[in-house]
């Protein structure tokens, strides 16, 4: 790559972090602010980013330099229907495991994989507010709360086939950019980050866009 073109990747690099920083920064996941999490925020603490991201040892399973800790073998008991037609896996996938390390209240929100500063797991930070338990633990208490019994929250670790229900949902095209694939996590799976996108709270609950006449859920439900 010539100088010029990599000067020009950086600098698209640090607009593209400065505007989901700017993003973040002033939503519930800013976990820095008592202002802007009133509920759940840590004492101490200045790093917006590094509750979810580290720019160095993130993990090999989650990607995107994913800093929280996970337990990947946490069970949950998956949504579950008779009238379900596609194929619902046995555990979430990446798409909402990122999601449920906090959300489903059994690891700390504050729990590092990779501390800023000296390499090495653990806790940023002192927890406040009325969401966390004394350990960084959303509480049944909040909204945030999922919890481990998934079954009635919209599926997810869906195989989306439409073909298994075609008068009910819209058929993939094939085309990453286009509806519904654009939502499929792996370009496969309904997930967590198929209707959530955690740095951008523009159609609050953190929807990926608009809402208004069901248009989300339109993007997949034909009914």
């Amino acid at each position: 790559m010539s100088k010029h073109g990599l000067t020009a990747c950086l600098v698209f690099i640090a607009i593209s972090v400065s505007a989901v920083l700017a993003g973040v920064s002033q939503t519930k996941h800013n976990f820095t602010s008592a202002t802007y999490s009133p509920n759940a925020y840590f004492l101490g603490t200045n790093q917006v980013c590094v509750y979810c991201h580290t720019p160095h040892n993130g993990s090999l399973t989650m990607g995107a330099l994913y800093n929280h800790q996970t337990n990947e073998s946490q069970p949950y008991q998956m949504y579950s229907s008779s009238t379900l037609d596609m194929t619902i896996s046995a555990a979430p996938h990446k798409g909402s495991l990122v999601c449920l390390s906090c959300h489903d209240g059994t690891i700390a929100v504050n729990s590092l994989s990779n501390l800023p500063g000296p390499q090495g797991a653990g806790n940023y930070g002192s927890p406040g507010g009325s969401a966390l338990d004394a350990n960084g633990r959303l509480t049944v208490a909040s909204d945030a709360f999922v919890g481990t019994d998934l079954r009635d929250d919209h599926p997810v670790g869906v195989l989306y086939d439409a073909s298994r229900d075609p008068s009910g949902f819209v058929a993939k095209t094939g085309i990453a950019t286009s509806y519904p694939d654009k939502l499929l996590s792996e370009g496969l799976y309904v997930e967590c980050n198929s209707c959530h996108d955690p740095h951008d709270n523009t159609y609050s609950n953190f929807l990926v866009e608009s809402n208004a006449t069901s248009q989300l859920c339109m993007r997949c439900h034909t009914k």
